[in-house]
């Protein structure tokens, strides 16, 4: 997608969420509608949180009446929130970062849930990626150029010394089918998500998987908001109730770990068509990363203030934002408050 379309992308959004009569007003019994943007699909384990949140019914006992509207990647996403047409979304922290400290965008972060980042790069027993050294050289396929998947790459191979120049890159799909590119030689390696890496583990026994999490503190996903809305007492009332349900949804999944997540599973099986779900010892194996990720932050949705500015350290280090900024400008830690149910 171009850079206009994308703008005239997160423009239509926006009116549509407008005429709608979404961002503001009651919702559902009386509950405050809020709007959280997905950047992929719902029906992934990555937004099981959200998924029980609102099954579970998290949502309702916080008051909040939420609508999940989907965009095409986090570009429009944070074209919309700057238009004060939805109120949360979760994107990368190293986007996140590239908007407010490059661009200056008034894009501020206030949680996060998966902590650690949810993206594995794949290669196969032909030539396997093991380590980031192992990428000298090396031509990998990302979904988009210059996108989060991009800039990560750079982050892995700049902690081996690698000069991003070092690596050739080539746009491939998100299909666990793209594996086949791989196989054959036409591409060394490729950028998937945790649950497409955990189900080509189950089904192509060839297939190699490399964790970014062993060498970067960048990826993590962040809960982000516009610097107006997040200033709005009332908006700020609906942010917070939105990350403590979010909060409640981390310790129910964690807590049903010990029964092979089998409520979790139905729940969101009872409500999302999730692909995962077909294959239940994949999905267990990927809750229970995203579990290790839940865990792995300052409390259930805070963001801790040394890892925001470890990853601006290696943000600006390969040059996606200036070095010598103050990070701490976009994190606002006083909205991921974990209070109870109203």
């Amino acid at each position: 997608m171009t850079r206009t379309t994308t703008r005239l992308a997160a423009v239509l959004l926006a009116a549509c969420l407008a005429l709608a009569g979404c961002g503001a007003g009651g919702g559902e019994d009386g509950r405050d509608r809020i709007i959280f943007l997905n950047i992929l699909p719902m029906e992934s384990l990555g937004y099981a949180a959200e998924m029980i949140a609102d099954t579970k019914g998290y949502f309702a006992a916080h008051g909040l009446d939420v609508t999940f509207e989907a965009t095409q990647g986090s570009a429009p996403a944070i074209q919309t929130l700057l238009a004060g047409s939805a109120e949360i979304s979760r994107i990368g922290d190293i986007e996140t970062m590239v908007a407010a400290g490059e661009r200056g965008a008034p894009l501020v972060a206030i949680g996060g849930v998966v902590h650690n980042g949810p993206l594995r790069l794949v290669s196969s027993q032909r030539a396997p990626v093991t380590d980031a050294a192992q990428l000298r050289g090396k031509l990998v396929g990302t979904p988009s150029e210059g996108g989060t998947s991009s800039i990560t790459l750079d982050l892995v191979a700049g902690s081996a010394g690698i000069a991003p120049a070092e690596l050739r890159r080539q746009v491939v799909g998100l299909s666990p089918g793209v594996f086949d590119l791989v196989n054959t030689g036409r591409v060394d390696a490729f950028i998937v998500s945790l649950d497409t890496a955990m189900l080509l583990q189950a089904t192509r026994p060839e297939a190699v998987v490399y964790d970014p999490n062993d060498a970067i503190s960048a990826g993590s996903q962040i809960y982000a908001t516009s610097k107006a809305t997040a200033t709005d007492p009332q908006e700020q009332d609906k942010l917070r109730r939105y990350l403590a349900a979010i909060a409640d949804a981390t310790a129910f999944i964690t807590a049903d770990e010990a029964n092979g997540f089998a409520e979790t599973m139905q729940l969101i099986g009872s409500k999302y068509q999730v692909s995962a779900l077909d294959r239940p010892e994949v999905a267990r194996a990927a809750l229970a990363s995203y579990v290790d990720g839940y865990a792995a932050g300052q409390g259930p949705t805070g963001i801790a203030p040394q890892r925001w500015q470890a990853t601006y350290d290696e943000v600006s280090s390969v040059g996606q934002v200036p070095a010598g900024l103050d990070p701490a400008q976009w994190l606002d830690a006083g909205l991921n408050g974990t209070e109870g149910a109203r």
